[in-house]
């Protein structure tokens, strides 16, 4: 398994994407545009730290988030990130991809980082000490996964964790801290929260 602290310094030469293509059915209104206490939407604070990370950054799902970045559309609306990575290993824009959904505002470059560690597996993920199994999103992702993608989706399953379950993939330890940076924000409930606890910081 590999290591956080195994990945070199400066960007990984592929690409990143954010996922920004939910309904938002539970926030109510589009996750991606929320206002953070900086003044940023959610999904440029995304879009910044994995800018950090990736040599280009794009966006999948919303054509109206982040006009300043390339937008790479849905092929299957409506199906959840899966539909959204399917969208994107089927784009060519590159072999490799970091993916991370809109709605994970606290996400930090070196979380980030660690999944580009140099694998031979379709995919890595982080395994987070203290939980149990491993994360789905964020991960690394190769396109050689697009058809075990396409297979899903044509079944009528929409979970990642599935399509991680189906294929080969390295696991990143993580320390149990990390797990803060993984907090995703899908009601105003939890929106809320995070506003309080980013305005005080």
């Amino acid at each position: 398994m590999g290591s956080p602290s195994s990945v070199e310094s400066g960007r990984w030469p592929h690409t990143g994407a954010v996922l920004a293509g939910g309904r938002s059915r539970r926030m109510g209104r589009p996750k991606h545009a929320l206002p953070l206490p900086d003044g940023r939407p959610m999904i440029e604070a995304v879009a910044d730290v994995m800018a950090q990370v990736c040599q280009q950054v794009v966006v999948v799902g919303s054509t109206d988030a982040l006009a300043t970045l390339q937008h790479i559309d849905d092929l299957r609306p409506g199906h959840g990130p899966l539909g959204g990575i399917e969208a994107l290993l089927a784009s060519g824009l590159d072999t490799q991809y970091l993916v991370c959904p809109c709605d994970l505002p606290l996400v930090t470059s070196k979380l980030l980082k660690a999944l580009t560690v140099p694998s031979s597996a379709a995919a890595t993920v982080l395994r987070i000490d203290g939980r149990s199994g491993t994360e789905p999103l964020p991960a690394r992702i190769s396109t050689e996964v697009l058809r075990a993608v396409r297979a899903l989706l044509d079944a009528g399953q929409r979970a990642v964790s599935h399509l991680m379950q189906s294929i080969e993939i390295e696991a990143i330890e993580a320390p149990q801290t990390w797990s803060r940076h993984l907090t995703n924000i899908n009601t105003p409930q939890e929106y809320e929260v995070l506003v309080q606890r980013t305005a005080t910081q």
